[in-house]
């Protein structure tokens, strides 16, 4: 039997107690890898310094904090088979990590930015995240502008057409 190297996983989080009586189990998990888990049907458990691949059943994961989920595993039926879980270390690989700033960031690059009273501003040519700030940078009448960007202002976005509108705050463009 082959194992799975530890330098082809990254920790994403570990087992911190059981839920319930029925073998769930609580997955603390940096913020960071949020997506990740989420998208996950099957961890590296470590146990006795191996990985050992646990699948989730259907409907095995459901968030509870923003850093926690309750996990469901196949063939974990009671608690005392979850409490051999407790402590140990959840791992992905690295190729299933989701970079959350590359999503945006390539979601929004190259994107036509509309403002619903101004019309057109320019193409979004760079996005920054600035301690969870998302900033635009737009070329508009040969300057360069900074536009922060908030779902409370977000008026449409078609993937189609290319296009971001906004409804930006009055005074943030000199029209």
């Amino acid at each position: 039997m082959e194992t799975i190297p530890k330098t082809d996983c990254q920790k994403v989080g570990f087992f911190r107690k059981t839920h319930g009586v029925h073998g769930e189990v609580v997955l603390e998990f940096d913020e960071q890898f949020e997506y990740s888990v989420e998208e996950s049907d099957r961890f590296f458990v470590e146990l006795d310094g191996l990985l050992v691949p646990f699948f989730l059943e259907k409907d095995g994961f459901r968030f509870r904090s923003s850093k926690s989920a309750i996990v469901k595993f196949d063939w974990v039926d009671d608690e005392k088979y979850a409490k051999r879980l407790i402590g140990a270390g959840a791992y992905l690989f690295h190729s299933e990590i989701i970079d959350e700033q590359e999503e945006t960031e390539s979601m929004f690059e190259g994107l036509m930015l509309i403002d619903s009273k101004l019309g057109e501003i320019g193409i979004i040519d760079q996005v920054e995240d600035y301690s969870g700030n998302i900033v635009f940078t737009v070329s508009y009448r040969g300057e360069e502008l900074l536009i922060p960007f908030h779902e409370e202002i977000l008026v449409s976005y078609s993937e189609n057409e290319s296009t971001l509108t906004l409804n930006l705050p009055d005074g943030l463009i000199d029209a």
